[in-house]
């Protein structure tokens, strides 16, 4: 067998049985050599004991469409072609090592008993399988001694089960490593510079396809361009308040929707997204209290609150708008305008070139802003001029409601002076 060098990143792989992991999870874009590595190291451990390892995906309609190739390729790169017997729809190890493929998505609880005994267990293109095939497969190949699951994806949307449960959740039995081709040395001339090349002409397509980034901004999202050029920028970030500026809120009021809050603060022409909260199904009795906690607990120093138009429309049970009832809270709100929807996504727009975001705290504020859409038009094969109305518009409404407000006066707000740096990640940095 030729001498293989194994990257840093691959090496948890080699070292399972110290490891005390179940899980070994290999994440990234295009190019990062994650199939090859994984290939190599079953194909070399295969080869210093006997395994039964069980090469899976979510459907595999032909033995062509599974990783047969791939292994039948590395045996010979390998130089173990003395060792590996290639068969049609396995491949067999001289110490009785045995490689088996099969799809998941045809298998139920009965049929995947199949899979019992294998002693390592690879998810190939993991980010297609559902949680169905996941809770039906885990617990069948964890059953032998010291079991070890590898999962290797691309990922496609942060609700995949895989990147949900596996990547974005941490667990306590899994190593989550990611690999982009900027770390692969092998990785051709060609593909880096057709890298670079979608990095200058789309970044957000970039990252999700080259970075590995899960798809964030919906097809048709309405503020696409604005975001590809906010997370070029990195101004989603740590952004902290400034106890010498007052804080802004901007709401979306919902009565069978949810409700959502924007907080702001304001630095010469730069807006600071600083916090976010949404909720449903709750009295504005809530929201207040949310407000309180949030003065209480970071020292926030609250000056106007912008609200839509509706907010003075009186309860018809009680007579009383819930302009009032925020006022006997003790929050006086503004009232915006009567105006459009295009008129807050056009207000959106113009905000969002000098705005900042906490990442944490505005986590899901900024997803709605960036999966907030226009509908389709099946028959016509384009998007239509209207926006949807779905979990999305309620976090960009209150976003909108702020931005007709505070894009006429962020311009003759007084400089405070800034805080002092933060780290390289900060909105400083």
């Amino acid at each position: 067998m030729m001498e293989k060098r194994v990257p840093s990143k691959f090496k948890p792989l080699y070292t399972h049985l110290q490891n005390n992991k179940r899980n070994y999870v290999f994440h990234g874009g295009r190019g990062g050599g994650k199939s090859w590595e994984i290939a190599d190291f079953l194909l070399i451990e295969g080869a210093r004991k006997k395994h039964r390892i069980l090469c899976c995906r979510e459907v595999q309609e032909s033995i062509k469409k599974s990783v047969h190739k791939l292994l039948s390729d590395r045996i010979e790169a390998l130089g173990l072609g003395g060792f590996y017997q290639i068969l049609d729809t396995e491949i067999r190890g001289a110490n009785g090592t045995e490689f088996f493929f099969s799809g998941l998505l045809s298998h139920t609880v009965e049929s995947v008993k199949s899979f019992e005994g294998a002693t390592i267990t690879w998810i190939e293109e993991a980010q297609a399988v559902s949680s169905f095939s996941l809770s039906i497969l885990v617990p069948t190949v964890i059953r032998t001694e010291k079991p070890m699951i590898v999962m290797s994806l691309n990922p496609k949307l942060p609700t995949d089960a895989v990147y949900a449960e596996y990547v974005a959740k941490h667990r306590d039995d899994t190593v989550r490593i990611q690999v982009n081709y900027t770390e692969n040395k092998s990785c051709p001339a060609e593909m880096i510079a057709e890298a670079e090349q979608m990095k200058n002409d789309d970044y957000d397509k970039y990252e999700h396809v080259w970075l590995g980034a899960p798809k964030e901004i919906a097809d048709g999202a309405i503020y696409k361009a604005e975001f590809e050029a906010i997370r070029k920028e990195h101004r989603i970030c740590k952004v902290p308040h400034d106890p010498n500026l007052p804080t802004y809120t901007s709401w979306d009021l919902g009565i069978l929707d949810p409700t959502a809050i924007w907080l702001f603060q304001i630095y010469g022409k730069e807006i600071r997204a600083i916090d976010y909260y949404e909720a449903s199904d709750e009295p504005l009795s809530h929201y207040a209290r949310i407000l309180d906690e949030k003065k209480q607990e970071y020292g926030y120093n609250y000056d106007k609150h912008f609200a839509p138009h509706d907010i003075a429309a009186r309860d018809l049970s009680s007579g009383v708008s819930r302009e009032q009832t925020m006022a006997t809270l003790g929050y006086r709100m503004t009232k915006g305008a009567r105006l459009g929807v295009e008129d807050r996504i056009e207000a959106t727009r113009q905000m969002l070139k000098n705005c900042w975001f906490d990442a944490e705290k505005c986590k899901h504020g900024v997803r709605a802003l960036q999966n907030y859409r226009r509908e389709f038009n099946d028959k016509l094969d384009q998007f239509k001029a209207t926006a949807v109305h779905d979990w999305a518009s309620h976090g960009s409404d209150a976003f909108g409601e702020g931005a007709l407000n505070i894009n006429k006066m962020c311009v003759k707000t007084k400089a405070a002076p800034p805080p002092p740096p933060m780290h390289s990640n900060s909105w400083m940095g």
